[in-house]
């Protein structure tokens, strides 16, 4: 995953059609001080940037 890609963001991992929503990475953080190794991804929802845990982001469409 990179920033250009072109995912979709859902709390389920088999998301149901029409769940969770479409954006494309601004930013990936692969944060190896994190206790737990917490992956973050920034993605714009509704016009604002917001950060998710990297299992909630599939990606549909990668760029070049």
């Amino acid at each position: 995953m990179k920033v250009g890609d072109l995912v979709r963001v859902s709390y389920n991992v088999r998301p149901l059609p029409g769940e969770g929503f479409i954006s494309i990475v601004l930013h990936v953080n692969r944060s190896e001080n994190h206790p737990n190794g917490l992956g973050l991804v920034k993605v714009v929802e509704m016009g604002q940037e917001q950060w998710y845990p990297i299992g909630y982001i599939e990606v549909i469409s990668e760029s070049r």
